[in-house]
């Protein structure tokens, strides 16, 4: 009896493998983005499912989807590309963001060890290593994946600031909304004061607390950040350490020696490699820097 049973699971065990080892590329490729794809409504019930782009090369190794549904608008994108090495098999890297629920980040076919054998922060971006005190990061990795060739241009980002991400290293692959600072529902504060106050050094004597050294004009902006509520601030002294914090990711930020990496892929060993870096040409102010970089903000 139990000699049987087990005959008939090794033989379901083995049809299983073999059917996922004769499924063509596409069907890999398109397997990996229903997640995304399966969202995706038939809004004018014409009889076809409706989207914002699909680029179908998934028989090259490419494929991409991107659309949204009814719910707040909420969105999707997910991009694959397959990497082929010598032995004939594939990695995948699939890029993918959620509106909604601000996420991004990378879905990797083995692990980053292998794929990335080398450090994206002090080989990469910084050239340096730097230690993280913090223990969140800053920064992500966003991935061009190509349609035509290997060759992989990578940009590094930071986080929306008000998402927290705790991580040993200040460079990560992606991010998620789940955590955020004490701080994070009144970011649209901390824009408006870096967007409206005209001052020259008005945030940095706001960081510094010495607030005589502020216009008249530049302070009632400041003392409208203040009041009641889960978007404002309820003193200045709160609203001081939230610059204070911010300006620590800022100066991590200024370090970034590199815009972007080009890797190559290496067949024989099915891991890419460093092979080309864009310096950095602009380095924003943090007024700029509080101005430009994207924030957290509630969605639905």
């Amino acid at each position: 009896m139990n000699q049987t049973f087990f005959l008939t699971i090794l033989i379901f065990t083995s049809q299983v493998i073999q059917a996922q080892n004769n499924e063509t590329l596409s069907e890999k490729l398109w397997k990996q983005v229903q997640d995304c794809y399966s969202m995706f409504e038939d809004l004018d019930e014409d009889g076809k499912v409706d989207y914002d782009e699909i680029i179908d090369d998934s028989k090259n190794g490419y494929l991409k989807v991107s659309g949204s549904w009814p719910t707040c608008g909420c969105n999707c994108e997910n991009t694959i590309g397959a990497y082929k090495t010598n032995s004939n098999d594939y990695i995948f890297l699939k890029k993918y963001q959620w509106g909604c629920s601000w996420q991004k980040g990378l879905y990797l076919s083995d692990s980053a060890s292998v794929i990335f054998p080398f450090d994206f922060g002090a080989d990469g971006f910084f050239q340096t290593k730097i230690e993280n005190l913090s223990h969140n990061a800053y920064f992500y990795l966003d991935f061009k994946i190509p349609r035509k060739g290997t060759e992989t241009k990578v940009f590094i980002k930071p986080i929306p600031l008000g998402i927290k991400v705790e991580n040993e290293k200040y460079i990560v692959f992606g991010y998620a909304e789940k955590n955020k600072f004490t701080y994070s529902h009144k970011m649209f504060q901390i824009w408006r004061i870096a967007s409206k106050t005209k001052g020259s050094n008005c945030i940095e004597n706001l960081l510094n607390n010495n607030l005589n050294e502020i216009s008249e004009a530049d302070k009632k902006i400041i003392d409208e950040a203040i009041g009641t509520g889960d978007s404002k601030f309820e003193n200045i002294k709160e609203l001081i350490i939230c610059f204070q914090e911010l300006k620590h990711i800022y100066e991590v930020y200024t370090q970034i020696h590199y815009d972007w990496l080009i890797l190559g892929w290496n067949r024989d060993k099915g891991a890419f490699y460093i092979k080309e870096k864009g310096k950095r040409m602009k380095i924003d102010s943090f007024k700029d820097f509080l101005k430009n970089t994207e924030m957290w903000r509630p969605i639905c």
